[in-house]
């Protein structure tokens, strides 16, 4: 007389795999998944903070030969860098949506910021959006940009969320007027 199987067992002849081990391996499958589609949402995070960070340094740069030239920076409140109409070029006369007619061209392209993963804390401009803000100081003699940012860059000190670059680098947190 022959022995009867449980549902869960099988001989060594039999082929195929139990309904248990299937639903392991799916859902061994299925965390794995899950693992990596996080760490690259992370990976895509911090590079659109990179590309942020990037910008307000490439419009720095830019400034600080504006400055050379006409020693004071350019006009402009809370001005979003980067605006079609407004601020798509720094030129001698200042950011303008043209420079085509400028004696000097600084910066031929003000880079905006990237609107993903942003909460919108730094918005400018009209109709309001968010941007790197450009506030002129002292009569020219000073900036202030304002920017935000998804992560915090520790080793830089900046945090996560509102960041000040000023012609004496950057900080964390709203700057001082």
């Amino acid at each position: 007389m022959k022995k009867q199987q449980g549902p869960a067992r099988r001989s060594l002849g039999e082929g195929g795999f139990t309904l248990i081990e299937l639903l392991v391996v799916i859902a061994i499958i299925a965390l794995v998944v899950v693992f990596a589609a996080l760490a690259v949402n992370a990976a895509r995070s911090k590079q659109r903070d990179a590309s942020r960070l990037a910008n307000v340094r490439i419009v720095q740069s830019a400034l600080e030969d504006y400055f050379n030239e006409a020693n004071a920076y350019p006009d402009g409140e809370l001005l979003p860098l980067g605006d079609v109409t407004q601020s798509t070029c720094l030129g001698s006369e200042g950011f303008g949506g043209d420079c085509s007619t400028a004696e000097s061209t600084y910066l031929r392209v003000v880079p905006g910021t990237y609107e993903d993963g942003l909460e919108g804390i730094v918005t400018c401009g009209e109709p309001s959006r968010r941007a790197f803000c450009y506030s002129v100081q002292k009569e020219g003699e000073s900036y202030v940009i304002h920017f935000e940012l998804e992560n915090a860059l520790t080793p830089v000190g900046l945090q996560a969320g509102v960041n000040c670059a000023t012609p004496d680098g950057m900080e964390a947190g709203i700057c001082a007027q």
